[in-house]
């Protein structure tokens, strides 16, 4: 279910009528890609819920389904502990998936670091203990959280810390089969290295992610901080810890063995339980029961459970429907030099002075010897003045052609400026943003096998064995890798769009969902490769084709694949013999399901070295730098 301004209202009246009277549904507070989290309160004792709801457009897919199902059966298991937020029941009706848990009022640990900053020894202690004795439970019921971070952990109006999310779990034993390739699981800030490496995972490796938030607690930042996920994972892999006590010697020396006993590359190096890891904490005097820090609470929320209960119809609907009033954060206080001139004073008006009077030379009888010093010397001006006309106009560049033609096809212009990028919910790894892009050109169609074929004759690259290779020469190419498709960008004197790059192409300046626009393609949507040429009517807003559909497309920029895209990728491949740094590809494609990531923001990943029968390419060039004289030339040859 998309989230938006303009439809919020209209969400939480199909919401209600869904949950019928049993529910108050009061407000929208929250989500992220996968899902938005609504406020309700039970109609008949007042107790307040979180209700959170399945995006629409993973709704349509049976595999997403069934994985959110999984995510509430797996969260609902471990209710009960005083540590972990309870499910209480799951549901559907009308295309939408829901789950109903615990609504605890608080903040979690990431918004209250950035708030008061690194934390008492004994405090970040005690939230590391509570937060064992919540994996105590889950390694109980064999269920490792996988995604453990500040984010993830939630302080109470009672100190008492409240693991949140378990949806990334995954039973330690059980092979579901419902992870695939293209979605990231685990943030890599947090991530084990065994993780990184795709390796199955046990509850050594929560207790390393752990690690990395009692070293953030202690230190107020990461043990590992770089400006790539790739450098990211590769420290985590490789590169040391650095002693806490080097930058604070004052904290005390248990706190250094804790983060790097619970920070060993090794597993079998780490604590081997949380308990094991409970009980040292213990020794210490370190307590596992509610601490003394305490949260900055929602006033907003907070108001909108004390109203009164509204009158619900029969239909479920409440009457009105409202949501949580936000205030934008006054602007800070205008410095002295500012404030001098206020918005609302009238700008100074500025008289205009009138030219001196000028007075009309005497005329004069010239020799003419006089007569020809002034035709030598206008002569020499206008001569200079062609001079200096000329210098401008070579160092003024010529506009960009609307689109080149080469030996591989059209390519149409993408002029530079900012466009809407990334999806529309904030809490997206990708959020909703405008940004600014340089101009370049990007093909009009994805390259066919008839283009492919002349670069694999000209170069004596493997072509590829997809079965249409010969045969349907006008079809897009197919199981090429990332470095086919790199080798073939360079052999035309192109390259590989960005991410960024290819999604301005596809969904132009005005944040599009589609390349054709806003409404998803229902009907007639085929199934197998079309010719590059097909469906003109759904071109994107600069003109290109099938940039939604027929298939996926290889971007230059890296994709953050983690510990369940290896997995997946293991299990299809059967080896892990493939790279663990992969690509971002776009577009989707004309198979089962791939209609799915037809919207422009939608993404996957895939390995580098590896093929696939859905994945092709398309190019980009960037604006040539015209010589310093080819716009007077083109004056001269029209």
């Amino acid at each position: 279910m998309r989230h938006s301004v303009q439809n919020e209202k209209q969400q939480i009246v199909e919401l209600q009528a869904l949950l019928g009277s049993k529910y108050e549904v009061l407000c929208h507070i929250g989500g992220g890609g996968m899902a938005q989290v609504f406020l309700a309160r039970h109609s008949g004792h007042g107790g307040a819920f979180a209700v959170k709801v399945l995006a629409e457009y993973l709704a349509q897919d049976p595999q997403v389904v069934a994985r959110f199902e999984q995510e509430a059966r797996t969260a609902a298991s471990l209710s009960g502990h005083p540590n972990i937020v309870p499910i209480f029941d799951i549901g559907s009706g009308n295309g939408m998936h829901y789950l109903i848990m615990q609504f605890i009022s608080g903040q979690n640990l990431s918004s209250y670091l950035s708030e008061h900053g690194k934390l008492a020894p004994a405090d970040a202690l005690n939230v590391v203990a509570q937060t064992a004795t919540g994996l105590v439970w889950s390694e109980s019921k064999h269920i490792v959280h996988r995604d453990l971070k500040p984010a993830n952990i939630l302080l109470d109006q009672t100190g008492r810390i409240v693991i949140l999310d378990f949806g990334l779990s995954k039973l330690a034993d059980v092979a579901t089969g419902l992870t695939r390739p293209g979605e990231s699981l685990g943030t890599p800030y947090y991530m084990s290295p065994e993780q990184i490496r795709g390796e199955p995972c046990d509850l050594r490796s929560d207790l390393y992610s752990l690690g990395i938030i009692l070293y953030e607690l202690l230190a107020g930042c990461r043990p590992f901080e770089a400006d790539s996920i790739v450098a990211i994972q590769m420290a985590h892999l490789a590169a040391p810890v650095s002693l806490l006590r080097t930058a604070d010697p004052s904290l005390p020396e248990a706190c250094e063995v804790f983060v790097q006993k619970l920070l060993q590359k090794r597993r079998e190096d780490r604590y081997q339980s949380p308990q094991e890891l409970l009980d040292e904490l213990q020794k210490l005097g370190a307590t596992s029961g509610p601490g003394k820090l305490r949260p900055k609470v929602n006033v907003a929320l907070e108001a909108r459970l004390a109203e009164p209960v509204s009158a619900i119809s029969a239909t479920g609907a409440i009457s009105p429907p409202t949501s949580v009033t936000t205030h934008p954060i006054p602007e800070a206080t205008w410095s002295a030099s500012a404030a001098t001139i206020s918005p609302d004073m009238p700008r100074p008006h500025f008289a205009t002075i009138p030219p001196p009077a000028l007075t009309a030379p005497t005329p004069s009888i010239q020799k003419p010897r006089d007569k020809r010093r002034f035709l030598w010397i206008a002569g020499g001006v206008f001569a200079a003045i062609v001079m200096v006309a000329v210098l401008f106009l070579s160092l003024v560049p010529a506009p960009p052609a609307p689109e080149l033609n080469d030996a591989y096809g059209r390519m149409l212009l993408v002029p530079a400026g900012d466009f809407i990028y990334g999806e529309n919910s904030p809490d997206s790894p990708r959020p909703r943003q405008t940004i600014s892009l340089k101009g370049f050109y990007v093909d009009e169609t994805e390259v066919s096998n008839k283009e492919y074929k002349q670069f694999a004759d000209a170069t004596g690259h493997t072509a590829p064995k997809s079965a249409d290779f010969t045969t349907a020469p006008d079809n897009p190419v197919v199981g090429v890798t990332y470095e086919d498709a790199q080798a073939f960008a360079a052999w035309a004197g192109k390259r590989l769009p960005t991410e960024e790059e290819w999604e301005k192409a596809a969904r132009g300046v005005d944040g599009r969902r589609y390349p054709w626009g806003q409404e998803p393609w229902t009907h007639g949507v085929p199934t197998r490769l079309q010719p590059i040429n097909s469906f003109p009517d759904r071109k994107s807003p600069y003109g290109a084709l099938n940039m939604a559909g027929n298939v996926f497309e290889w971007t230059a920029s890296t994709f953050p694949a983690g510990n369940a895209e290896f997995e997946d990728m293991r299990d299809v491949l059967g080896t892990t013999n493939f790279s663990k740094v992969w690509y971002t590809i776009k577009g989707g494609s004309f198979s089962p399901h791939g209609d799915v990531f037809f919207q422009c923001f939608m993404r996957r990943g895939f390995p580098p070295d590896q093929q696939s029968p859905v994945i092709g390419l398309r190019c980009v060039r960037d604006l040539s730098n015209p010589g310093p004289f080819s716009r007077w030339k083109s004056l001269f040859s029209r």
